[in-house]
């Protein structure tokens, strides 16, 4: 594990504990850092399951979690692609093990909950204050503070904001509330043990763990497409079902649409092929996460270079999709590793100013990845989808090492531009070219501005992307 300590220690608060906030107060403490995460939540409220693509899981072993997380992980090597209209299995793509290794890491699968416990448990230990239940009402700059709805004050040196899309921080941040619009759909997720359906032999084959074809499942379908995968050692299938929300449950109005809700299955009409309507069966309720269009904001930091936004409250992230665990570590290893060099209080606000220079591209790019990569999953019949559903099929003929770059080039890109990130050494790599000049002097006055140079190069890497 990490042992480095930060030449000087500040007190820091972070407003929510989400998997970006207690991983970010874990490494913090390590540091040598003074950490009090304030959450309106409970610590038990996870649903369903996560990705650990290699680019989050190098970050887990880098800081010596590696062998801690796979007690509650399953490998996957694979997706199936299944037709939620008729239950046809359309296409199989394996990646090669060489592919992977040169990625840096494994690609595991785990309970959402599992994954936060580990990294809470982790920050515990290291020393992180946490506070549950407990409803931020204020937070301000001058100096650096936040009111409780009790009254309280507290005082830090610098507070996070990792308090999702509707943040109290980024009020104090932008001096603007959140602005979303209902993208139509919602994510129903839920868990179902497998010892239910036992009986049920096609169920139980169907949804089972094969050491030696690891996979994971995504649905195909109109407008709609979902996925399960098998976590809690192979004895657990986690659905995530990404639904028209209008023909699911009729139209979710604002006063009945807050994230989290759970939903009773006989208040949903999920449409759906016959394995999936059995599996059904087996599960009294579902979590209920409304998806919105959401924009990028252009300040992370606020005016003082006190305050910093982080995660969902920074940028939209596409919920239960296979980056959406990655992105909020990623930004926990990249602000960490930046404060790990913190010798001044003067050098906070370059710091975070360099968080967000070092993370703004990569969050966008995943993004769109992301939700190109949905539209796939949802195209209507037509040509579009015929020759969709024509490459998985080649793809299927092939054997399951069938691998067509020409014809599904965005999984390659993935496995090069998207798997093969390490967050810790982009920080690195940012300090080596930047901080140390910065630090000496030599670029730009005493800590002023990000130098130009560094600013024209990652406005160049964005655009190269998009």
């Amino acid at each position: 594990m990490s042992s480095d300590t930060a030449p000087l220690s500040m007190e820091v608060i972070i407003v929510g504990a989400g998997l970006c906030g207690v991983t970010t107060a874990f490494r913090l403490c390590q540091l040598g850092h003074r950490v009090h995460v304030i959450d309106k939540g409970s610590p038990n409220e996870r649903q369903g399951g996560a990705y650990c693509p290699p680019n989050l899981t190098k970050c887990l072993d880098h800081w010596g979690l590696g062998k801690e997380i796979q007690k509650f992980t399953v490998p996957a090597r694979a997706a199936r692609f299944i037709s939620l209209d008729s239950g046809e299995i359309t296409g199989y793509l394996e990646w090669e093990e060489d592919v992977i290794y040169e990625t840096g890491a494994d690609y595991l699968l785990i309970g959402h909950q599992d994954l936060w416990n580990v990294m809470y448990n982790a920050a515990v230990a290291a020393g992180a204050l946490f506070s549950f239940e407990t409803l931020v009402t204020s937070v301000e700059a001058g100096p650096p503070r936040v009111r409780l709805s009790n009254g309280q004050i507290y005082h830090a040196d610098m507070i996070i904001g990792a308090d999702g899309p509707r943040s109290i921080v980024r009020e104090a941040v932008t001096g603007e509330t959140y602005n979303e619009t209902p993208e139509g759909h919602c994510v129903y997720v839920a868990t179902v043990s497998r010892n239910l359906f036992k009986h049920d032999q096609e169920l139980y084959e169907f949804t089972a763990f094969h050491p030696e074809r690891p996979e994971f499942n995504f649905w195909t379908g109109d407008g709609h497409h979902g996925a399960f995968f098998v976590i809690g050692g192979g004895e657990v299938v986690a659905i995530h079902l990404f639904l028209n929300e209008e023909i699911t449950e009729g139209h979710v109005t604002e006063d009945v649409a807050s994230d989290g809700a759970m939903v009773p299955i006989e208040a949903l009409n999920i449409p759906g092929e016959p394995k999936l309507q059995r599996l059904l069966k087996y599960i009294s309720e579902l979590k209920r996460t409304r998806m919105y269009n959401r924009k990028f904001l252009e300040d992370w930091v606020d005016e003082s270079g006190r305050l910093l936004l982080m995660s969902e409250a920074a940028y939209p992230i596409l919920p239960y999709s296979p980056q959406s665990g990655s992105l909020q570590i990623e930004d926990a290893a990249v602000l960490t590793t930046l404060l790990a060099k913190l010798k001044t209080k003067d050098q906070i606000p370059n710091l975070l100013s360099a968080f967000h220079e070092i993370r703004q591209c990569r969050v966008e790019t995943l993004y769109n990845k992301e939700y190109k990569a949905i539209e796939w999953f949802r195209i209507p019949p037509g040509e579009a989808r015929n020759a969709r559903d024509e490459a998985l099929r080649a793809m299927m003929g092939a054997g399951r090492k069938g691998w067509d770059e020409s014809k599904l080039k965005w999984q390659w890109e993935e496995i090069a531009d998207v798997f093969g990130y390490h967050a810790i050494e982009a920080a690195e790599d940012w300090w080596m070219a930047w901080g140390i000049l910065r630090e000496r002097s030599e670029v730009a006055d005493a800590w002023g501005n990000i130098p130009r140079p560094l600013t024209q190069s990652l406005i160049a890497d964005c655009a190269s992307v998009s």
